[in-house]
């Protein structure tokens, strides 16, 4: 069983909810997620006290596999639509399942879409996307003892 469990919402401006394939009873329709990254990173320069410029947000990268939600995403990339919402679900699997790391990136677009095949044996296609946005924000939900949440840190940040 997997330790965590990713799903993707992707809501665009004129393509309106792109529909994934995934069969999770509480996001079912969402896309399933295979990997991604993200990050931040802020100029600075050694001496006279550092830098005064603000850090600049780096595009989101998901990596998922070839399903229906494929070809309006690639439809969204080239019509130029904007992406009004895109939220990304981790959740840690087992018996009392946790929603503890949700990213919300709001006004974007999709900014590249590789497909390629992976794997020798059995090869499968996978996508990569790159997301920009202009507003970001993630919440992490801590998780007790018991399994459940207690309570939840929230970053928010705007790219213009």
């Amino acid at each position: 069983m997997a330790k965590s469990d990713m799903f993707l919402k992707v809501e665009g401006a004129r393509s309106g909810t792109i529909k994934g394939e995934s069969e999770d009873a509480e996001r079912k329709g969402e896309i399933d997620v295979l990997s991604w990254s993200w990050g931040m990173r802020a100029q600075t320069e050694m001496g006279g006290g550092g830098s005064l410029a603000k850090a600049s947000m780096r595009e989101f990268l998901i990596s998922k596999q070839v399903d229906s939600a494929s070809t309006p995403l690639m439809a969204a990339l080239r019509n130029n639509d904007l992406i009004k919402k895109a939220t990304l679900t981790v959740r840690k699997a087992g018996k009392a399942p946790l929603d503890y790391y949700i990213v919300v990136m709001e006004q974007g677009r999709i900014t590249s879409l590789d497909v390629e095949s992976v794997g020798e044996e059995h090869p499968e296609l996978v996508e990569r996307l790159s997301f920009s946005f202009q507003k970001i924000s993630i919440e992490y939900v801590p998780q007790g003892p018991d399994g459940l949440g207690m309570g939840s840190m929230l970053f928010e940040a705007e790219t213009i």
